[in-house]
């Protein structure tokens, strides 16, 4: 039996074993709505496949490849996709709470309105990723290429972004209260009405960057670069400054 005659075969046979295949050829198949719950498809080849709210909770998918694929309403909670390619991938609304994505690439990837708390994404790539109102609260994004994606409206409280890059990415609107960036790169990003109370910026780098009506009550920007923007001209009305941590900065 071929790999997707073996898939098919489960689902129809209902079986309450977990699915087991490693390196699998599941291109382009068709599993919307499956229940593959705690499945191996480890190494397994998804891409272009139709997974629309499919249930791969618990699953393991380290590096599967998944470029492509339509993740659009999946299930993808406390799920291992370690190394996997998720490049181009649709994940609109896609529940990935608590599952690790290390060193991930989702390059050019819809994360739209996806749940993605609490989840590990410690050197993934996200470049030029749709982020739109998604929320990353309490998640790790420390080291991750964060470059010109959109961020608009989203929730990144309490998340870890050490050294993340987020030059020229739009985080207008976005919850960074109580973040940690430090040694961030945000130069040339968007941060109107951006929420960074409490948030952790030491050492970031601010060039350039758009701060206009943004929220730094609390916000610590020890030793941060900040320079060639208009953070203390024309944006210095709508700027809250109070108990801000500015020594050291770079102006």
């Amino acid at each position: 039996m071929t790999d997707k005659e073996l898939v098919f075969a489960y689902l129809h046979n209902g079986s309450d074993e977990k699915l087991h295949l490693v390196w699998a050829d599941l291109r382009v198949m068709y599993l919307a709505n499956c229940n593959l719950s705690g499945a191996d498809l480890s190494c397994a080849n998804l891409s272009w496949a139709n997974l629309t709210n499919a249930n791969l909770s618990g699953s393991n998918l380290k590096g599967a490849n998944l470029s492509g694929a339509n993740l659009s309403g999946v299930d993808l909670t406390c799920a291992d996709l370690t190394g996997a390619d998720l490049s181009g991938a649709d994940l609109t609304k896609a529940k990935l709470s608590h599952s690790k994505l290390l060193d991930v690439n989702l390059t050019g990837a819809t994360l739209k309105d996806a749940d993605v708390c609490d989840a590990n994404l410690l050197f993934a790539n996200l470049l030029a990723a749709n982020l739109l109102d998604s929320n990353f609260s309490n998640a790790d994004l420390s080291f991750v290429n964060l470059s010109y994606v959109d961020l608009t409206g989203s929730n990144l409280s309490n998340a870890f972004l050490l050294e993340a890059n987020l030059s020229s990415a739009n985080l207008s609107k976005a919850n960074l209260s109580s973040t940690d960036l430090t040694g961030a790169n945000l130069s040339d990003a968007n941060l109107t009405d951006t929420d960074l109370t409490s948030a952790n910026l030491t050492k970031a780098n601010l060039t350039n960057t758009a701060l206009n009506g943004a929220c730094l009550k609390g916000t610590n920007l020890n030793g941060a670069v900040i320079a060639r923007n208009n953070f203390f001209y024309n944006y210095s009305n709508s700027v809250q400054f109070s108990m801000m941590n500015l020594s050291g900065d770079k102006l």
